[in-house]
């Protein structure tokens, strides 16, 4: 799993799938432990492909990504200061979708009662409360913590009451913490 440093962009495009396949059956809290900072690795190397095109045409792709991120951040978030601290001023729960504009890519998290939950696809528009929309480069940027926040970034745009946008702004910044923090 640690060759994810060294694959080439035509590796990943080839391995993705059967890498999200091990972790998916290994467990993520047992791969979390044995190869610790792998998941920032695979966004990282995401970046530098056209993401966009690849999960165009590996939509399922995008579906096993974003259900094995979302677990992993759910984990992390028990041991995620600035997680932990995000989630504790989330007084209601709050339902957000993802969702790319330049490919299948869709996501969702909850936060709820101190815990964060999410996979792929998205709530139902009536249970949602705050969207973030845009290219899928820009999808990941903002989930590594390369986005500045703030959301002033023109690609990135927002749907939801403007009330949220801090909460959610604050999520979003101890997701990225969560995943980054992690040394290899």
């Amino acid at each position: 799993m640690l060759e994810i440093e060294r694959m080439s962009a035509e590796e990943l495009k080839s391995g993705l799938a059967r890498l999200l396949d091990d972790i998916r059956k290994r467990g993520v809290k047992k791969t979390m432990e044995e190869a610790p900072g792998l998941l920032s690795k695979i966004i990282g190397k995401l970046l530098e492909i056209d993401s966009a095109r690849y999960f165009g045409e590996a939509p399922e792709v995008s579906d096993m990504f974003m259900d094995l991120f979302w677990e992993e951040v759910g984990l992390r978030a028990v041991i995620s200061e600035e997680l932990r601290s995000a989630l504790d001023k989330a007084t209601r729960t709050i339902h957000v979708n993802i969702e790319a504009s330049d490919s299948p890519l869709k996501s969702h998290f909850i936060a709820s009662k101190g815990k964060l939950s999410g996979g792929s696809g998205m709530v139902h528009f009536k249970e949602e409360d705050y969207r973030l929309m845009g290219p899928t480069e820009v999808l990941l940027q903002l989930l590594m913590g390369e986005l500045d926040l703030g959301f002033s970034n023109l690609r990135l745009q927002t749907a939801g009451h403007s009330g949220f946008a801090g909460l959610v702004a604050s999520l979003i910044r101890g997701v990225s913490s969560s995943i980054k923090s992690v040394k290899s």
